[in-house]
């Protein structure tokens, strides 16, 4: 039997061993206390956040002052270098393929896919114009309340190990920008990809996913506009980080 298809059955195989387990991170996320609670916030309290994507990978802007007012630990060193706005750029992934930022070998495929292999979160601190910075993206933009501030900087502060000063473990530069690479405690692995994070932060948004739905960019766009989210750039088809 050739190797390929030897790769292709274990592929397979660990699959459906993975598809099995809960495709969710295990983040705490808190309930809404009375203050936060939708019914105790203004309709106008509202917040605006955007979806990023290439091809193959989703990442959302965030409002840097949002989450800090939340509860959100940063890592040291991130400066806003350029303008007046102050926005996050928040991207999870492979970390051989964030580290190595190059297109990942046969085997890494493979292993990046179907084993449980290392992760990052990307942080990238944005202080002007979205679409000038990100302009080769599909970029999307939504409001959500700010009422989901404490969930949203939870789910961030739980895909970064922390030192014991309390902040994020910084293992290296981002792929763009003047970013970190975090230490992130959960495994890549079909289906718990990049992808993935990003549907689940948009939870803690207050929005509505199916995870097995996620997998893939197109998927977790489909499901962002069905739910209020408005293409503002068209970007470059096909383009990858």
């Amino acid at each position: 039997m050739p190797v390929t298809r030897h790769i292709y059955y274990l592929g397979f195989i660990l699959s459906l061993v993975i598809c099995s387990c809960s495709v969710r991170f295990p983040v705490k996320t808190p309930a809404p206390t009375p203050q936060q609670a939708p019914s105790a916030v203004a309709p106008t309290k509202k917040v605006t956040i955007w979806l990023l994507a290439d091809s193959l990978h989703t990442a959302l802007a965030l409002p840097y002052d949002w989450l800090i007012e939340n509860g959100y630990r940063p890592p040291e060193g991130l400066r806003f270098t350029k303008g007046t706005q102050r926005l996050v750029v928040m991207s999870w992934g492979d970390r051989a393929a964030y580290v190595n930022q190059r297109w990942l070998t046969p085997w890494e495929v493979v292993h990046a896919l179907f084993l449980p292999s290392p992760s990052v979160t990307e942080i990238i601190p944005v202080s002007w114009n979205i679409e000038g910075v990100c302009d080769q993206q599909r970029i999307y933009q939504a409001e959500v309340s700010r009422s989901h501030g404490a969930a949203v900087a939870a789910f961030l502060n739980g895909t970064a190990r922390h030192d014991e000063r309390g902040f994020p473990k910084v293992i290296g530069a981002a792929s763009w920008g003047e970013g970190y690479l975090l230490d992130c405690p959960y495994s890549y692995y079909l289906p718990r990809v990049c992808n993935i994070w990003t549907a689940q932060c948009l939870e803690a948004c207050g929005l509505d996913f199916v995870m097995l739905r996620s997998t893939s960019a197109d998927r977790v766009i489909s499901q962002c506009e069905s739910q209020g989210f408005k293409k503002i750039h068209d970007g470059v088809k096909g383009y990858r980080r």
